[in-house]
């Protein structure tokens, strides 16, 4: 390799081959392989359709297989990918804050009249209880006038994009956003401790003071850390990808390339995702730190994010006063890696949905956090 920048990544390469969780990691990802291809099988049912299923199921099964999952999976992605469902959520919304004004003009109502309180006042209390329970009658009615709509517009997209996809390459494509959603679990799970330490390693005393005694430009020995590992971990999905797809094509005889229409999004989650960590990294100088504050996003954050984010994901939130304001602060400030993964799924099914806000969102945190760390270890005195 030429180049300093090259020769650090080539070094971080060497390193890793001594780096346990990374190996552990591209060791669980490739036993994922035979996982995705050696556990399932075509079966054929009395009509003589064809269809993907288990190993072991009996023959003369008439049953569907994994088709059986993949309407609802590609109609979530219509509905992303038309942008249904927000317009639910906020007469959703609109219907709960209703709900609250009717039960607070009947309870003025009865405590008037427990009372024994006659006249105008009782009588403007019963007049603004009718009030709002038209109000509330009206928007309920609205609410669920426009979920009969969404359902119909859904179900009829579905018919029509669908109306020549067998049984078998909808079971394959099921079987393989399957793969590809574990995949991507399984590599930020595992991503997160294998490159935790490499910023807190290569700033560590007596580490950094040989390498910085060599004419070698900081920037290079910064980007080469952070680039080194996220090619590596690339290299090994694409790898286990073109696996996967490879099995299940001999397995099959259906060929679905748009499998590979989720790796893009998968690295670029991992990418933001090692920056994340690598800030911590640099700042903290721990390598622990880095791990547990990693964890921490991906799985208390990450979540919180996309409960808020999704109102089908937790309907209860939209029972909660301010629910919908909080949630369009949490998009325009956190990234959810949730969502680039329903997206990366998606697009399997050749349904493109772009989840921008996060995107860009998750663009910008990439961007400060290379940068507000390569300043850091730029000027830092080692």
């Amino acid at each position: 390799m030429k180049g300093p920048l090259a020769a650090i990544i080539g070094d971080t390469w060497r390193q890793s081959k001594h780096q346990l969780v990374l190996l552990v990691l591209i060791a669980i990802l490739l036993a994922t392989i035979p996982l995705f291809t050696l556990t399932m099988r075509v079966y054929e049912a009395p009509d003589g359709r064809q269809f993907l299923g288990m190993r072991g199921e009996t023959e003369n099964t008439s049953r569907r297989g994994f088709d059986v999952g993949w309407d609802g999976l590609y109609a979530d992605a219509l509905k992303q990918e038309i942008g249904l469902g927000e317009s639910i959520r906020e007469q959703r919304i609109a219907v709960n804050e209703a709900t609250t004004a009717f039960e607070q003009a009947k309870f003025r109502v009865d405590r008037l009249e427990a009372r024994g309180t006659a006249g105008p006042e009782l009588d403007a209390a019963r007049d603004a209880r009718r009030d709002a329970e038209v109000r509330l009658d009206e928007l309920t009615a609205r609410w669920r006038a426009t979920m009969n709509e969404e359902r119909e517009r859904v179900d009829k997209l579905l018919a029509e994009r669908t109306a020549s996809i067998s049984m078998l390459q909808k079971g394959v494509e099921y079987w393989l956003s399957q793969a590809a959603t574990m995949l991507f679990i399984i590599a930020m799970l595992g991503f997160i401790a294998a490159c935790a330490g490499y910023v807190p390693a290569m700033i560590e005393a007596g580490s950094i003071d040989l390498v910085l005694s060599k004419p070698i430009r900081r920037w290079h020995l910064f980007f080469g850390k952070y680039i080194g590992g996220l090619l590596l971990i690339s290299a090994a999905l694409l790898a286990v990808y073109v696996a996967v797809f490879t099995g299940t094509g001999l397995v099959t005889g259906v060929w679905h390339w748009p499998f590979f229409n989720a790796l893009p999004m998968t690295i670029f989650s991992l990418a933001l995702l090692n920056a994340i960590v690598g800030w911590v990294g640099l700042w903290t100088r721990s390598t622990s730190m880095a791990m547990v504050i990693g964890y921490v996003y991906y799985l208390v954050v990450d979540t919180a994010v996309a409960l808020l984010a999704d109102p089908a994901a937790a309907p209860f939130l939209n029972e909660l006063k301010g629910v919908g304001a909080l949630a369009e602060f949490v998009k325009a400030t956190f990234p959810s890696f949730k969502w680039l993964r329903e997206s990366a799924e998606a697009s399997i099914f050749s349904v493109w949905f772009f989840p921008w806000k996060h995107l860009v969102v998750g663009a910008i945190w990439l961007v400060v956090c290379l940068g507000t760390a390569y300043n850091r270890f730029r000027i830092n005195d080692y």
